[in-house]
């Protein structure tokens, strides 16, 4: 038995150890198998430079003006890459927690990882559990699909490996939070803390990253606008976490769970509706461009561009509320906007239609409308380019037929079929008026093909040639874009500019992939004579100020031109000022539907788009200072000519062949006409000076008057001109018209000299010599004392009068000095005024007596003869001269006798001590037989009478 069992232990033990060597060997097998498998496996796996990366999308961005984000362009991946330093430490910590904590530790690869995921596929008997890295996820994501296989997943670790052999750890972090998938249509961390935060990534929370690290394992199930309780309790697992790695203290842990996830509003995951576009027309036209400048749909929408355009926020915002203030509540036609700088092309501000969510076409950039007047505005230019006067004179009324030679009569009428009461108005006024009948005449002498080259050179294409495109006939129509050409190149001063709404594109890392130069865009370039736009500008400003633009007045420098076309179906104001042109379109989208009246308003170019042009205009200069528009360097004259020669007219060219044309000063014709030329000088002699200036004046000459002596003409009357009747009289440049006329003074005169104290032979000489006939002078003697004898003492006329040769002359000779003459009156004189005159009248022998007299006191009271007596000079003459009233002697006279005597001779008594004074004369004054005047004061002095006692 003992036996038995020791042979069935040793036959179970030969059984185990059969087993054991068929496992060992199976075992052995299975690892040969595995190792050739592996080697297999691991030289088909491509190296990291044999892969080709998939595309990593990420979002391009448009700018305004002041940097501020307008648009993002972004097809199936809304991404924006960024560098590592931009994002936060939170971020990198919370991904590292809960995605790889063994990051910075492993090669690539996380071993233990693999282990416990190779454990759960087993029991799961399937690939259940992933135990890549943040590496190999970045792989995945890159360079392979999202299978999960045993041999993708190989590959993964393999290229994983090589990777990290390549970049550093913070290198290979930056570029899986760059490419990662946040939810909400958000790709890398930079465009998921905008969406779900509104900031960027840099400025993530403890909290904030949490919740994106949360987000990576499923974004649709932990979407936190629909599910915001399970990512609330993965945010907080995910800080409870950073906290057990000690990536973050305890107080910073219990802080961060206590906080509720706040989310940005205005970013909804899923949500329908147009993207939040600022200005969605001006982007429209921006991606237009982009497309134009050859870049592709991947560009634009994967390719990260930064794209920095013109658009002015506040002018936007100012354009668009323009409208509402004119039409608070929306009006049936649609409209477009459109403000560019003349001074660099920018577009500054676009509307182009009433509503983008309804209608994206965009009329400010794409709609091709007929301009109406507005295009009388380049028709104006180029006739001042070609010369053309705008103070030529056309008939303004219509209805007025124009023969086509190529065409049926093209048929003129003026706006409302109004006539006018003159049939003369120039160009300005035609502009000013909008007058058509004027400007299909002044199209006539243009040319179309002209106004259609001018248009072209300011990048209007497809305007024709047919002169109706004077007022706004065009064969496609222009957009409000295209007009603004027109009016920001009459704001540079005829250079044209054109329209920029880009200034520079780069990628994501900033290498610039476009910049505007202006220098270098060929299509930039004067094409109207600086001073030929000012003249124009000119024009237009009195457009707003007097004509059809009233409704467009700002109050500051602005020129412009409405239009409105057949039946109202486009209405235009175009205006600008130094600052900005600007053009305003209204109408309905179909090009054929008239506009009806709004609250009982037509419209009119002057109507509602002058008010919205005037309501943008003013709230975007209001606070900038008044510019004036400058005149450029060269002047712009007005120059009349000949139109026979074209040269300036002579004062003889027919008045109906004179015209106006303009030059830039300094450029104008200096050489007169050549044809009408030459005149015969007419003979004016016999005519008054007043009759030949005027034969002369019309024919525009200067007259230069010289005057002489001529016996035959009276005086005032022409008697000769230089050059002489008949002569012909050639024009030539720079010559000045001048006649000599030679007028008649009549005789020759002369003064007379004086000629007193000349004897009458030397006297008749000095006539003679002076041309006067000796039969004219006469000789008169007469007395006289002035001069001897023989001698002149008077003439007639007097020294210094005019005479001629024929005047008779009188000269009176000296018969000596006459013996008699008359007695002057001397009465009253001095006794020295009375010898003096006496001695005047040649009386010398004269006797003085002085005598008592009541008259005045030494003067003249007598003399002997009387005045005026006729006396022989020699004899005597008798001048008596008052002594005055002699004082009789009162003393010792009773008081009332002295008063009697002296009042008796003249005298006047002054009673002394008083006039109540009774008794004798004791004294006087003046004193007795002294002489006093007749009437003066004697003042006597009355002694008192003795009183007697009884």
């Amino acid at each position: 038995m003992q036996q038995k069992n020791i042979k069935k232990r040793s036959k179970a033990k030969g059984c185990f150890l059969s087993l054991l060597t068929i496992i060992a060997v199976f075992i052995l097998i299975i690892v040969f198998i595995g190792i050739i498998g592996g080697f297999i496996i691991l030289r088909s796996v491509p190296s990291i430079e044999e892969l080709t990366p998939s595309d990593i999308a990420e979002t391009s961005k448009a700018y305004a003006l002041d940097g501020t984000l307008i648009a993002e362009f972004h097809a199936g991946e809304n991404r924006e890459i960024i560098h590592f330093d931009k994002m936060s430490d939170y971020i990198k910590d919370a991904v590292l927690a809960v995605e790889d904590k063994r990051f910075y530790d492993h090669q690539g690869v996380d071993y233990k990882r693999i282990v416990g995921a190779f454990i759960a596929d087993v029991r799961a008997g399937a690939i259940e559990q992933g135990a890549s890295t943040i590496t190999m996820q970045y792989i995945k994501n890159v360079y392979f699909t999202p299978e999960k296989t045993f041999r993708r997943k190989v590959n993964e670790a393999v290229i994983a490996i090589q990777l990290e052999r390549n970049y550093t750890k913070d290198k290979i972090l930056e570029m899986y939070l760059n490419t990662i998938y946040f939810g909400a249509g958000s790709y890398g961390v930079e465009k998921a803390a905008q969406t779900y935060f509104g900031i960027n990534a840099k400025n993530l929370s403890l909290e904030q990253a949490a919740m994106l690290a949360a987000i990576i394992k499923g974004p649709s199930y932990y979407n936190p606008y629909s599910n915001l309780e399970k990512v609330l309790a993965r945010r907080n697992l995910v800080l409870k976490l950073m906290h057990e790695q000690e990536r973050i203290s305890r107080q910073q842990y219990l802080e961060a769970i206590s906080l509720p996830i706040v989310l940005n509003e205005k970013e909804i995951a899923g949500k329908e509706g147009l993207p939040d576009i600022k200005s969605p027309y001006f982007v429209d036209y921006v991606k237009q461009q982009l497309y134009e400048k050859k870049f592709t749909d991947y560009d634009v929408f994967k390719g990260g561009l930064r794209i920095y355009t013109t658009l002015d926020l506040d002018l936007q915002k100012k354009a668009e509320n323009s409208i509402r203030t004119v039409f608070p509540s929306d009006p049936e036609p649609s409209y477009a906007i459109i403000s560019t700088d003349p001074s660099n092309g920018y577009i500054y501000a676009l509307v182009g239609g009433k509503d983008y969510s309804t209608s994206k076409f965009n009329i400010a950039t794409q709609g091709k409308r007929q301009p109406g007047s507005v295009f009388k505005v380049p028709v104006l230019m180029q006739s001042i380019n070609m010369n053309f006067s705008p103070n030529d004179k056309y008939n303004p009324n219509g209805p007025l037929t124009i023969d086509m030679p190529s065409g049926p009569d093209w048929i003129v009428q003026n706006y409302g079929n109004r006539n006018y009461e003159t049939n003369e108005m120039t160009v300005i006024d035609a502009t000013i008026s909008s007058v058509n009948v004027v400007y299909a005449q002044l199209m006539m002498k243009v040319g179309a093909e002209n106004v259609e080259k001018l248009c072209n050179d300011m990048g209007i294409d497809e305007v024709g040639n047919n002169p109706a495109i004077a007022l706004g006939g065009l064969e496609e129509g222009v957009s409000p874009l295209d007009v603004s050409k027109i009016f920001s190149t009459l704001s540079a001063n005829g250079y044209y500019r054109e329209p920029v709404a880009i200034l520079k594109i780069t990628d994501s890392s900033g290498n610039i992939l476009y910049e505007y130069d202006p220098d270098k865009n060929e299509n930039n370039k004067q094409i109207m004579d600086a001073p030929a736009a000012y003249y124009t500008t000119r024009i237009l400003e009195r457009a707003i100020l007097e004509g059809t633009g009233k409704g467009a007045n700002i109050g500051r420098p602005a020129a412009g031109k409405t239009g409105t076309t057949s039946d109202f179906r486009d209405a235009w104001f175009a205006g600008y000022t130094p600052e900005l042109a600007t053009v305003v379109w209204m109408g309905h989208m179909e090009s054929n539907k008239p506009m009806e009246p709004i609250e009982g308003r037509s419209l009119t170019g002057g109507s509602y788009p002058a008010d919205i042009w005037r309501e943008f205009m003013a709230a975007a200069l209001k606070d900038r200072p008044v510019s004036q528009f400058i005149s450029p360097g060269g002047e712009l004259v007005d120059v009349q000519v000949c139109l026979d020669s074209g040269l300036l007219p002579t004062p003889w060219c027919p008045a109906d062949r004179l015209g106006f044309m303009i030059f830039v000063k300094g450029k104008e014709p200096v050489k007169y006409c050549d044809i009408h030329n030459k005149i015969a000088i007419p003979d004016v002699a016999g005519m008054s000076l007043d009759e030949a200036r005027q034969v002369f004046y019309d024919l525009y000459f200067e007259v230069n008057e010289i005057f002489e002596f001529n016996e035959t003409y009276n005086e005032n009357i022409v008697f000769k001109t230089d050059p002489a009747a008949g002569t012909i009289f050639e024009f030539q440049d720079g010559i000045n018209l001048i006649i000599n006329f030679y007028i008649s003074r009549g005789l020759e005169s002369f003064d007379l000299p004086d000629l007193t104290g000349f004897s009458p032979d030397k006297a008749l000489k000095i006539l003679e010599s002076m041309g006067i006939e000796n039969t004219l002078i006469s000789i008169a003697e007469e007395f006289s004392d002035d001069q001897p004898q023989g001698r002149i003492f008077a003439q007639n006329p007097s020294s210094g009068s005019s005479i001629n040769k024929f005047s008779q002359v009188t000269l009176y000779v000296s018969k000596g000095v006459n013996p008699e003459g008359s007695i002057p009156n001397v009465i009253g004189l001095s006794e020295e005024e009375a010898l003096n005159k006496l001695g005047q009248a040649g009386y010398f022998n004269v006797s003085v007596i002085k005598e008592e007299s009541n008259k005045e006191i030494d003067k003249v009271f007598a003399q002997v003869p009387d005045s005026g007596t006729t006396y022989v000079k020699e004899l005597e003459v008798i001048i008596k001269i008052s002594l005055g009233v002699q004082v009789p002697n009162v003393t010792g006279m009773k008081r009332t006798d002295a008063v009697s005597l002296l009042e008796s001779l003249g005298f006047i008594a002054n009673i002394l001590p008083d006039a109540s004074a009774t008794g004798d004369v004791r004294s006087q004054n003046p004193a007795a037989l002294s002489y006093a005047a007749y009437g003066s004061v004697v003042r006597i002095e009355i002694e008192a009478a003795e009183s007697t006692d009884i």
